[in-house]
């Protein structure tokens, strides 16, 4: 399924909606794990607002029932998720809220009046997931007054501009998951040599077996027990003469560089898996406390 940012564009006045990519996927985790029966789910939205400008870069689950015209929301696993995600991110808030489905329903409102506690203006951002045949698509919404005159009528959804950004750590993350998914076939080598050290040691290998091998074929060209092919002499020769000459020292300085880089890269990879874990685990926790 393909992910389109389906947008409407409004005057300058009216607020935007930028989304990170964590916070797509965290709605999908969220929506794959829900409990038998249950046709949406819904969350709270983290981030900042600035000159009109939404950032979610963050969510979480929030348990709720839905029953006819009526809907019940978990505010203390509400509030126990909000503080302990405060604790580690202070400078967000909650924005708005979150839902899957194919469009807003008559309880959608009664879900953003609920966030409308925490927030003068909250974000309703929807995930159609696109069960079926229909592509996968996101949109932001936020309320507005349905005026006649001087008289409120009532309150009525508005589509909002929608943008996926992407950082520099969130790029990197989606070009892996692309290149997982089309390797999806191959065999789970090539699948483990997405890992930058474990590519460094198979090439490494690779290339000390081809050294080994030129080191003894001119070992029996000298010693006359085979006979000099000029193809690959003019082939070392060629391969010499493109090796930048570097001293030892520069040279040993670059390529230390190079593994501490890859190595440092390893280490917020492993650092980031266990936030995640950690994360799981405070939820489970939130979770069963509120139950």
């Amino acid at each position: 399924m393909v992910l389109t940012d389906k947008t409407t564009l409004h005057d300058v006045g009216q607020p935007q909606c930028h989304v990170r990519p964590v916070v797509l996927f965290s709605i999908i985790d969220h929506y794959s794990r829900r409990e038998d029966g249950q046709d949406r789910v819904i969350g709270t939205l983290l981030g900042t607002e600035a000159d009109g400008v939404v950032q979610v870069c963050s969510c979480f689950p929030v348990p709720h029932t839905e029953m006819d015209d009526q809907v019940a929301v978990s505010t203390d696993f509400h509030a126990t998720m909000l503080q302990l995600h405060q604790r580690v991110h202070p400078k967000h808030k909650v924005v708005g809220w979150y839902s899957t489905g194919e469009e807003v329903n008559g309880s959608s409102m009664l879900f953003h009046e609920f966030y409308g506690q925490d927030v003068e203006r909250p974000v309703h951002l929807l995930l159609d997931l696109g069960l079926g045949e229909r592509r996968m698509s996101c949109k932001a919404y936020t309320s507005v007054g349905l005026e006649l005159g001087h008289t409120l009528l009532g309150t009525v959804f508005e589509e909002i501009k929608l943008t996926v950004v992407n950082g520099e750590a969130d790029q990197l993350g989606l070009d892996t998951l692309l290149k997982a998914s089309a390797d999806a076939g191959s065999t789970p080598s090539s699948v483990n040599a997405l890992n930058d050290v474990d590519t460094m040691e198979v090439t490494i290998k690779k290339l000390l077996r081809t050294l080994e091998g030129v080191m003894e074929h001119v070992e029996k060209v000298t010693q006359g027990k085979a006979e000099a092919d000029p193809k690959v002499v003019r082939l070392l020769q060629d391969l010499v003469a493109s090796a930048p000459r570097l001293p030892a020292a520069a040279f040993d300085k670059m390529f230390n560089a190079q593994v501490q880089d890859i190595l440092a890269v390893v280490y917020l990879a492993n650092l980031t898996r266990t936030q995640l874990a950690l994360a799981e685990k405070l939820q489970a926790v939130a979770l069963s406390g509120a139950l």
